[in-house]
């Protein structure tokens, strides 16, 4: 898929709901705080961006800047459900960008 394409469907990714109740309910854990669900969506979109640039700047190595993103995440304002659960929701904008997520370490 051309990066471009990329780029489209990752816009339209970002545009999406994330963490409502009945998200936290599927994964039987308790529902965070109002304020601790925006940042978590914020994570959200700010890796999508990352992946955006990433691919306008057409990273030759995006697998190694994605691996080194998360390496290098600061996720200390999460318990470990949510970081699970950012993680999870990225899942599908790591495919988009055509990141081979079983090679990562997260």
């Amino acid at each position: 898929m051309p990066n471009q394409e990329r780029i489209e469907q990752l816009e339209a990714y970002k545009i999406k709901e994330r963490f409502i109740l009945d998200h936290w309910e599927d994964r039987e854990v308790e529902s965070s705080s109002e304020q601790t669900i925006e940042l978590m969506r914020n994570e959200v979109l700010r890796f999508a961006d990352f992946l955006i640039h990433q691919l306008r700047a057409e990273a030759t190595n995006l697998q190694e800047r994605v691996q080194t993103y998360f390496t290098e995440w600061d996720n200390e304002n999460f318990s470990q459900d949510e970081t699970e659960f950012i993680v999870e929701v990225e899942y599908e904008a790591m495919r988009i960008a055509g990141v081979k997520i079983d090679d990562l370490l997260i």
